[in-house]
């Protein structure tokens, strides 16, 4: 008869230390989700994931990364607008003179590599937010990082 509950408190124990773990996972995992929901809704850029941290029993969930932007250098954009500032004719006629060999072919040429070397920009701005939940109902969102994102919602609550 010991023996018997003894066992039954050992798989009790057991079941309720595990049911607290997925309660941990499932909370991060769901913080992960709305921040890139959130992302989602003020930027087509990617998010990152890095970092997931969880509080006690899930309790708090900070989750880390960074989001990527990829732009066009300015320098690219500069040499694109040079053939028409100085030929005066539109790109379609520069590209023309450059095949035919005509005048504004050397410019157009220069443009036409530069345009080819200029690579995209990766720029990497780090984000960060944090999320409060009440067993496995979130009960805040904020968002740590970037500032404009910061700024742009206080204390959103869902």
């Amino acid at each position: 008869m010991k023996i018997r509950i003894l066992s039954i408190a050992c798989v009790m124990t057991a079941s309720a230390l595990l049911a607290a773990c997925t309660t941990v996972y499932k909370n991060t995992d769901a913080c992960e989700q709305l921040m890139r929901s959130k992302l989602a809704e003020t930027s087509s850029d990617p998010l990152k994931i890095t970092h997931v941290g969880a509080g006690i029993y899930g309790s708090r969930v900070v989750v880390e990364g960074s989001i990527e932007h990829v732009g066009v250098p300015a320098s690219a954009a500069g040499a694109a607008s040079a053939p028409l500032a100085a030929s005066g004719a539109p790109a379609a006629s520069v590209v023309t003179a450059v095949t035919a060999g005509g005048a504004g072919a050397s410019d157009a040429s220069a443009t036409a590599l530069s345009l080819k070397s200029a690579k995209p920009q990766k720029t990497v701005t780090p984000a960060a937010a944090e999320c409060t939940f009440h067993g496995p109902t979130l009960d805040v969102f904020n968002w740590l990082a970037p500032a404009d994102l910061v700024t742009a919602s206080p204390n959103a609550t869902e």
